[in-house]
């Protein structure tokens, strides 16, 4: 999976959803990603979380995406900051 490959597969969230990908070390399989989408608004992160880890669950089960780190925002959250 390539980094444009896995944030396009997280932009499914809705069409508004930011989404920046880091190859943690070059073998594309390390991944960290910040995701800013208006449906976590109200979410707590650990649904946030289920909610990407939801789309990429092909990949994980077969190591495709072998580690993720990520942090999620909601749109009022993060303009905030």
């Amino acid at each position: 999976m390539t980094a444009d490959e896995l944030k396009v597969r997280i932009q499914q969230l809705h069409p508004e959803t930011m989404v920046q990908v880091t190859d943690l070390t070059g073998t594309m399989d390390h991944w960290q990603v910040v995701v800013v989408s208006p449906v976590f608004e109200g979410k707590l992160t650990f649904e946030r979380q289920k909610m990407v880890m939801a789309l990429l669950k092909e990949e994980i089960a077969s190591n495709e995406v072998h580690a993720l780190t990520m942090k999620t925002y909601s749109t009022s959250q993060y303009q905030a900051m």
